[in-house]
């Protein structure tokens, strides 16, 4: 039985009359905002169809109303859209036309709702709206741009993207145009609503004009400070885009030309002094983006004084300086006045040819009183030092000088950097650095102690004299903290490999006290201590280690067998030719095979060279998938075909994995392409089984991790271009028809067969109208919506589940993804909690109380702060979603936030009196596109042989289905409770 649609012709004013007859508009504001809360929970057809009517008529009656009704029942009109039983179309074609007469209130709530539309149901995206109702819908946001009021241009801005997408056929640049004449607007909403939809539009695939570049530096001397936010990212993508555009600096009647991407680069380092903590935090993170700056700037952003490549000769007069006689003066005398050594001379012949330029920008993020400031710079720092050898030596310094640092976290930060760019090529300590970095071994984080580890196992020093202070330190650490042997062990085993030069006979008999003229006593075997001197000496280079032999004691060697069993990977692999020859039971004792052999070490070069070559196998898998032929040797050759292709993606992706090192970095649109190949890998494996599928519950499973592993690409990436999206889209249709060829329709209800055959009908019309206006329509989707598209004509009951069935097999069977290339500017969305910011020791609680929990973390490229949610993994194993308020986020730059929520509220059933645990994690809401199909395939599980239609309706309506939570976190947060009984305090009333 056909389900009801609410037909809203709003064109049709006699119906729209006849309809106010029986139903009449809200009139007042209470009566609006209780059916827009109470229908929240109704989920009856009937109600739902007279609740939007009542909507409609409320926005475009006549009659006068307060302006507050109005907007409440467009809000209310705009929830009703997302539900199935209303015609959404028609709904959004009413508030379309009642943009003509609605006051600017309206027309900005309205806007806004349009917009939330286009986000829940994909309108203007997948579902066209009548003509009528676009023309309308455009010339009024046209005319909105022009209004008066701030807060309507700022709404038609937003909108107009959406209604009007880039690359549009009959205007293509026409909105892109429009929205950069709003950039210099009065009104500083209006200017940040006008950049950000400029950014939103590049990161879709808009080309920025290089003229924008003056409008941009412009933007960042705003006096509003989100203004300035976008005008930074702006900078960068036009300098990203345009490196080598000359640009003319004329100052002092003296012209220089630089490239555009070096004067971005110190346009930027000169927002490093904004007046804003958020602006400088953003724009230090930013200066780490850029590549192939000049060495002359770099080197100037850690000096304060101008560097004299950036000064230039001024003459003084008409006939300059060298003219004046002696004796003459044309001007007033010179002051005598000493000018101090640190400040600029006003007087002087030369002049900066960047004004403050980039002098000492990072000097001043390292010194700044806010830590996110200070990450900032540090990260900017090790990105520059990647790519310039020269940048990195002085930046050494600087970064040795944060391990003072009175933040843990910016501590753990130049650390890090430091162990980056020693990766890249060994950092030399001076004698000050390195007892810098071995007061930093004695701190009570053991986080930052294994990171002072790392750090001097890329370090040198020069003399012995250094080696033997740092090996004392290193006794201290081991006598002091004894978890850290390890860590300080594969420090040791690097400072012998690069210290062969320095160890010598003096340093080894010190070392070990051995004397020159009296035996020495042996050394306990299980002496920490003694092993890791012995690991220090044979990780030197095989001559020096033959030097050695000659004053080394024998029982050296012969517990050589034992250490190296019980060390794992901390000897090298030819310490046998470190024995002398005259110890021959030693050597065959080292010479027997090992179980776990270490493995060699490869350089950073060759495991980016390792990680390149298996990216490109990757993508060349995928476009042998996306190109195939169907195979002319029968079913049987195409399914052995795409078993050994499945299992060649999966040796690609393992190789990739393998590449991936410590000091290895991967772009994250590569990320994303190695996403997508692990769904690649389980389309093959569910089309190999394709004719087996029915009734299994592991090709369910399979149809699951197909549809959340699309989702989550989608969700977590930011500036992914549309054909990439749409093959995201086209291969959702594919695990949905894999999760409806496992169910038997037999076995529901006819209704219910009926409806879930509808929605993916509904879901293939839709990929096929999106891939129309972008791709050559695949010959199995055009079979597939016109199978689906004549099962809706009246058939037989009983013939048409075996068509349908049919056409979703041969769907499955002939299947083949598109294209998927994201491009450089893909960015993932991320988030980095804050360990600081968790109970070190368990929280203690009482069940008759809630628990307030707090959480601090870093949030990168989420679009929509209101879909950031906290999940919280109860110690049921219950996971609960809950939504930060409003002032727990605070932007950080566009698209950037921070959430701080100190008091998340948590309640606790009552314990059993043991210690548990409870889970934090952060995740985005992500909308589906079929919420009550998507429900049961995210999860894994068939719709149950007992499910009624009536039990349909009320599931489609329930907002909890209409979004998956996917988690953005790198890792989860576990804080630990232990339960206490709540005993209250005694009164002199109380008995003892």
């Amino acid at each position: 039985m056909p389900t009801k649609r609410a037909h809203l012709e709003a064109d049709n004013a006699s119906a729209a009359g006849a309809s106010s007859a029986e139903i009449e508009p809200y009139s007042t504001y209470l009566a609006a905002h209780e059916a827009l809360v109470s229908l929240r929970a109704v989920h009856t057809e009937s109600e739902i169809l007279e609740a939007g009517q009542r909507a409609l008529l409320t926005v475009r009656t006549s009659d006068p109303l307060p302006s507050a009704v109005r907007q409440v029942a467009v809000r209310l009109a705009a929830l009703l859209c997302a539900h199935p039983a209303t015609d959404s179309v028609a709904m959004v074609a009413g508030l379309a036309l009642a943009l003509t007469a609605a006051e600017p209130s309206v027309r900005c709530e309205i806007y806004q709702a349009l917009g939330t539309l286009y986000e829940v149901k994909g309108i203007f995206a997948t579902v066209a709206i009548p003509d009528d109702a676009r023309s309308t819908l455009d010339v009024a946001i046209l005319s909105d741009l022009n209004h008066s009021k701030h807060h309507l241009r700022s709404a038609a801005l937003a909108l107009l993207p959406i209604v009007r997408p880039h690359g549009h056929r009959a205007e293509p640049n026409a909105v892109f145009n429009t929205i950069c004449s709003y950039a210099a607007d009065a009104h500083p909403k209006v200017r940040q609503a006008a950049l950000g939809a400029i950014l939103r539009q590049h990161m879709m695939g808009a080309a920025l004009p290089v003229e924008m570049y003056d409008e941009c530096v412009v933007a960042t001397k705003d006096d509003f400070e989100q203004v300035r936010l976008v005008a930074i990212e702006l900078i960068w993508a036009i300098s990203s885009a345009f490196p080598e555009y000359p640009v003319t600096i004329e100052k002092y009647d003296t012209a220089e030309t630089i490239r555009l991407l070096d004067d971005a680069f110190v346009k930027l380092c000169d927002m490093v002094n904004d007046s804003s903590v958020i602006v400088r935090q953003r724009a230090c993170a930013i200066l780490g983006r850029y590549r192939d700056v000049k060495h002359s700037f770099l080197s100037q952003t850690f000096s304060k004084q101008i560097m004299s490549n950036l000064r230039r000769f001024v003459p003084r007069g008409p006939r300059g300086k060298s003219n004046k006689g002696r004796g003459h003066h044309s001007g007033p005398p010179k002051s005598s006045i000493p000018t101090p050594q640190g400040d600029a001379e006003v007087d002087s012949d030369e002049f900066r040819l960047l004004d403050s330029g980039a002098a000492g920008a990072f000097v001043h993020g390292l010194e700044d009183e806010y830590q996110e400031v200070r990450d900032a710079a540090i990260e900017s720092i090790t990105e520059l030092s990647i790519g310039s050898t020269e940048f990195a030596a002085k930046a050494v310094d600087f970064l040795v000088d944060m391990f003072n640092d009175s933040s843990d976290r910016v501590r753990l930060c130049a650390i890090r950097a430091l162990v980056a760019i020693g990766d890249r090529s060994l950092i030399k300590l001076t004698e000050e650095q390195l007892s810098i970095a071995l007061s930093a071994m004695k701190d009570a984080c053991r986080t930052v102690r294994e990171s002072i580890y790392a750090f001097l196992a890329v370090s040198v020093v020069a003399q012995p004299e250094a080696l033997t202070k740092l090996m004392a330190a290193m006794k201290s650490s081991l006598d002091k903290y004894p978890d850290d042997q390890m860590p300080i062990y594969r420090a040791l085993m690097a400072l012998g490999l690069s210290h062969s030069n320095v160890i010598n006979t003096a340093f080894v008999r010190a070392l070990l006290g051995i004397s020159e003229h009296y035996l020495s006593r042996e050394a306990r075997i299980d002496d920490t201590v003694y092993a890791g001197n012995v690991i220090l000496l044979m990780n030197t280079d095989l001559p020096t280690r033959h030097e050695l032999a000659t004053i080394l004691p024998d029982y050296v060697f012969s517990h050589l067998p034992y250490l190296r069993d019980k060390y794992r990977g901390c000897f090298p692999q030819d310490i046998v030719q470190s024995v002398p020859s005259e110890l021959g039971f030693v050597r065959q004792m080292l010479e027997q095979p090992r179980d776990d052999p270490a493995i060699a070490q490869i350089s950073l070069d060759d495991r980016q060279r390792r990680q390149s070559s298996a990216l490109a196998n990757i993508r060349s898998v995928l476009s042998l998938v996306s190109d195939r032929e169907e195979l002319r040797d029968g079913e049987d050759a195409e399914r052995t075909w795409q078993i050994e292709t499945a299992a060649l993606l999966v040796r690609r992706i393992g190789e990739f994995e393998h590449s991936l090192g410590n000091a290895a970095t991967v772009q994250q649109a590569d990320s994303v392409a190695v996403e997508y190949a692990r769904v690649i890998e389980l389309v093959l494996l569910v089309q190999s089984r394709a004719v087996a599928m029915l009734r299994r519950q592991e090709h369910i499973d399979l149809a699951s991790k197909i549809m959340l592993g699309l989702y989550k690409i989608e969700a977590r990436s930011v500036g992914l271009d549309p054909s990439c999206r749409l093959a995201v889209v086209y291969l959702r249709l594919f695990a949905h028809a894999a999760w409806l060829h496992a169910h038997s329709m037999a076995r529901y209800d006819t209704r219910l067969a009926e409806r879930m055959l509808a929605e993916f009908a509904l879901r293939a019309k839709r990929t096929e109208q999106l891939l129309r206006d972008r791709f050559v329509l695949p010959s199995e989707l055009a079979d597939l919506v016109q199978c689906h598209t004549e099962s809706t004509d009246p058939q037989p009951a009983t013939d048409q589940p075996e068509e349908t069935d049919g056409s979703i097999l041969a769907f499955i069977a002939k299947f083949k993804p598109l294209v998927f290339s994201p491009l450089g500017r893909c960015q993932l969305v991320s988030a980095n909690c804050s360990k600081t910011a968790v109970a070190r020791r368990p929280v203690e609680f009482n069940h008759v109380f809630p628990l307030h929990l707090s959480l601090t973390a870093s949030l990168a490229w989420v679009a929509h702060r209101s879909k950031i949610v906290v999940m919280v993994t109860m110690p049921t194993n219950e996971v609960i979603a809950l939504r930060p308020p409003p002032s727990a986020l605070k932007p950080l730059a566009p698209l950037h936030w921070l959430l701080s929520w100190d008091a998340i509220p948590v309640s606790l059933p009552l314990s059993s009196g043991e210690s548990t645990a409870i889970g934090l994690t952060i995740a985005l809401k992500h909308t589906v596109d079929v919420p009550w199909s998507d429900s049961f395939i995210v999860k894994g599980t068939m719709v149950p042989d007992t499910y009624r239609i009536e039990s349909y309706y009320t599931a489609a309506g329930d907002l909890s289905r209409r979004h998956i939570c996917i988690p953005i976190a790198d890792s989860n947060l576990s804080i630990g409770v232990n339960p206490v009984e709540f005993k209250p305090p005694p009164s002199s009333f109380t008995r003892i």
